[in-house]
């Protein structure tokens, strides 16, 4: 039991952190030894609760200057035009692609509806966090 709990833990924990997210969240406690359901749900936790922390508790994080910095540079990106006039579908989309704290911050930037965000974000980190483990199993099970 202990073993699986730090196992989840270092999942939650890869996949929380922007640069390692999920990509390497499930890949990783996969070959540790999580089954490959359990890898997914916890990485995925850990990739999707910088949206709902960062959709509401935004103004507390910009009154740091550095962490306010890094938030406008994330805001004022190339995607943002796109989120804006497509919506959640770009969320989608993107969020595989520019991460999910990067999809938060551009969201929350331009005012988009919460839940569309949370549902949006969530349905895309689920679904690619399934693909990649099923790529994972069978790059392993080839390999072994």
């Amino acid at each position: 039991m202990l073993n699986y709990l730090g196992l989840a833990a270092t999942a939650w924990f890869i996949g929380f952190f922007p640069m390692f997210e999920i990509y390497i969240a499930i890949p990783a406690t996969m070959v540790m030894g999580l089954d490959a359901v359990s890898s997914i749900i916890w990485s995925s936790f850990g990739n999707f609760l910088p949206v709902p922390l960062i959709a509401y508790f935004y103004q507390l994080l910009a009154k740091s200057k550095r962490i306010k910095k890094w938030l406008d540079k994330l805001a004022n990106s190339k995607y943002k035009y796109r989120i804006e006039k497509q919506g959640p579908f770009v969320v989608v989309l993107l969020t595989p692609i520019i991460g999910s704290w990067a999809v938060a911050v551009i969201a929350n930037g331009i005012g988009m509806n919460k839940m569309k965000l949370f549902v949006s974000a969530g349905a895309s980190i689920l679904v690619y966090g399934i693909v990649i483990a099923v790529l994972t199993h069978y790059g392993v099970a080839f390999v072994s």
